[in-house]
């Protein structure tokens, strides 16, 4: 068994350039890539912008 303490990940928060959604990835759980679309407007996901990145524990699974 791998000791798992002090693993990290690097996930952005990004804006839509058209409406304003703000997607975070690690809040809905999945990157930037796997989207298609904005959700509420439905512009590609071409459309958003990198804001900022942060740097987050990796969750273990349950």
């Amino acid at each position: 068994m791998s000791d798992e303490k002090g693993k990290t990940r690097e996930v952005g928060i990004y804006m839509c350039t058209f409406c304003g959604y703000i997607f975070d990835e690690e809040k809905e759980g999945k990157s930037i890539k796997e989207l298609d679309k904005c959700p509420p407007c439905q512009k590609p996901a071409y459309v958003f912008k990198l804001l900022t990145k942060k740097t987050v524990p990796v969750k273990e699974p349950e």
